[in-house]
């Protein structure tokens, strides 16, 4: 057009090379007349009349200029091609070089052709991030846009402009600000059945209910990015998939889509009548812990939750090792199915102990809830953060939503929010002394809830108070562990260990009940703070788990190890001081037999 031709590409070379006509739109925009005629006033200001348009990508920046464009016969528009500038320029002076020529070829052409020109610039915080200097180069421009003709139109995100253009208080004052807000569901839909008339493959949706799943669909699994483009774009991959293949545009298809662009399975369901079943699978002796979370839960896959705060709070006490974390990451698993890895979100709330790490916190959950906003929150020792960072909770826990720090609101409505606390450590003292069992049945337990609740207020500092404990849902004491108890946890990381040996190597792991006995029992501390059974795991790692990886290291053709306990036990001879005994490992290979000693006793 305008510029390919020689003269005047020779005439105004930052023009010709810098800018192209803005693109006609191929579609009708929906629902945006009050932005529309707000951009047309501004552009009628006798003075300054330059627009900033904010919002999130996908909102349709672009082709609401595109169809005032349309509207507007009078002036020319021209698109700045902003990233070929910046690549081009070798510094930060030179981009501002060439803004100054661009400004001032713009103003020339407009004295020539009489013609009022109106620059659109897209990603307009790229110029505040290349220097000063190139934001200055643009002021004159705006603050001259009425008298010399030339109006700019920029446009950027919300955190964009807070970050970058926002600190430049000038340069805000020669913009109008007009804000677009994401499409709401009618609109979208409107939208969707337009765009599907267009290509062709409206007579191929047949349930109207199509539409309105694309939009929900987006909306839950693709947070970061606007309405209406992210159900434009999931219309749009369905479109090619009907077209490559003749698969129906159907709900089957559209789970497709969002299965491979996202990695998440839409058709997946939680089953609500295995959920006690599943989770007493993974964490031993906690019938009554299970019990209450699977009443929790029970309400929220049959959709009677609240509707304005999470989905589900808990604050899971108990002492250190008695399965808080391992029940959390099962709740995941059951409630997301293959997608429990990445709808897993954890804190290690240790590291928010100080003051100042408030706003590091309110940045760090709000965005990777922004990302993955269906998904377990797990609050790791949350008594270890500091008061301030668990008021935030408050929020969180009242309306299921807090602001992030470029004043984005962000939802934690389709959050499960799980805090873990080992807060109330000398009632669960009592509890493994007095009245500990083997399943867990909460009998004992339930008795001391109030003491558990009084004790969890008065011993953290104020970081429990009242109102945040009244938000929660469920509260959920996990039962000291019994001796028995660490048994059959130990017995089960032996058997998984033994079945790793045999899948990898093919040797053949046995071991007796005194190996258990020696892990669980042998000079380990009784008191309930100590671990649970934790630290019987740590001695199976260290003595057990290593001695085995080294001895199949060192001797690859071992067909059968074996397990056994050498040495007197502490646990069988009281009037020792520490115990005499270790791991070691009688094992067949094709050198023949080979005693290993364990850690304990060999150098």
């Amino acid at each position: 057009m305008l510029f390919n031709d020689k003269e005047m590409a020779e005439k105004y070379p930052c023009l010709s090379m810098y800018t192209h006509p803005l693109a006609i739109p191929s579609f009708k925009i929906q629902s945006r007349d009050k932005e529309f005629f707000s951009i047309e006033a501004a552009l009628n200001r006798p003075e300054l009349c330059n627009v900033l348009l904010l919002g999130e990508p996908g909102s349709g920046k672009t082709a609401l200029v595109q169809a005032v464009m349309l509207h507007d016969k009078k002036r020319l528009y021209l698109e700045v091609d902003l990233s070929k500038m910046i690549a081009n320029a070798h510094d930060a002076n030179e981009m501002a070089t060439r803004l100054k020529s661009l400004c001032s070829e713009v103003t020339q052409f407009r004295d020539e052709m009489t013609t009022e020109v109106v620059l659109f610039m897209d990603e307009f915080h790229q110029v505040m991030m290349l220097s000063d200097a190139a934001a200055e180069a643009l002021k004159p421009l705006l603050a001259d846009s009425g008298t010399r003709g030339v109006r700019i139109i920029a446009a950027t995100t919300d955190s964009e402009f807070r970050k970058h253009i926002a600190p430049n208080q000038p340069l805000v004052e020669r913009l109008q600000r007009i804000k677009l807000r994401e499409l709401n569901r009618e609109t979208t839909i409107l939208v969707l059945k337009n765009r599907a008339k267009m290509y062709g493959v409206a007579d191929q949706i047949s349930n109207d209910t199509l539409y309105g799943l694309i939009y929900e669909y987006t909306q839950r699994y693709i947070p970061a990015n606007a309405q209406p483009r992210k159900s434009l774009l999931v219309l749009d991959a369905m479109i090619g998939w009907f077209r490559s293949t003749g698969l129906l545009m159907s709900k089957t298809l559209l789970a497709n889509v969002i299965y491979e662009a996202e990695g998440i399975n839409v058709t997946f369901k939680v089953d609500a009548n295995a959920i006690k079943k599943e989770l007493d699978k993974y964490v031993f002796s906690q019938d009554f812990a299970t019990s209450v979370i699977e009443q929790r839960l029970q309400i929220c896959v049959a959709d009677l939750n609240s509707k304005t705060k999470p989905m589900s709070s808990f604050l899971f006490c108990g002492s250190s090792g008695v399965g808080k974390t391992e029940v959390t990451k099962q709740l995941a698993r059951i409630l997301f199915g293959d997608n429990a890895r990445t709808s897993l979100i954890r804190f290690d709330m240790t590291e928010y102990a100080n003051e100042d790490s408030l706003e590091r916190f309110r940045s760090e959950i709000a965005a990777r809830i922004w990302n993955c906003p269906y998904a377990v929150v797990l609050l790791d020792e949350i008594e270890k953060a500091c008061a301030s960072v668990t008021r935030i909770l408050l929020q969180v826990l009242d309306d299921g939503r807090i602001m992030d720090e470029n004043n984005r609101e962000v939802s934690f409505l389709n959050a499960y929010i799980v805090m873990t606390t080992n807060a109330g450590s000398e009632i669960f003292k009592t509890i493994a002394q007095y009245v500990v069992d083997d399943t867990g049945s909460g009998k004992e337990l339930a008795k001391y809830d109030k003491l558990i609740r009084m004790s969890i207020t008065s011993t953290t500092g104020g970081k429990f108070p009242p109102e945040l404990l009244g938000r929660i849902d469920v509260i959920v004491p996990f039962q000291p562990l019994s001796e028995d108890t660490k048994k059959k946890i130990i017995d089960n990381k032996l058997k998984s260990l033994a079945k790793d040996v045999a899948d990898k190597h093919n040797i053949d792991l046995q071991y007796d009940t005194d190996v258990i006995r020696y892990l669980v029992e042998d000079n380990l501390d009784t008191d309930s703070d100590s671990g649970g059974a934790r630290t019987a795991i740590a001695k199976l790692e260290s003595e057990v788990t290593t001695q085995v990886a080294r001895f199949i290291n060192r001797y690859p053709t071992t067909y059968n190890i074996q397990l056994v306990v050498k040495g007197k036990m502490a646990a069988d001879h009281k009037h020792q001081l520490e115990s005499a005994a270790s791991i070691d490992i009688i094992a067949n290979h094709a050198g023949g037999r080979k005693d290993f000693r364990s850690m304990k006793k060999s150098t």
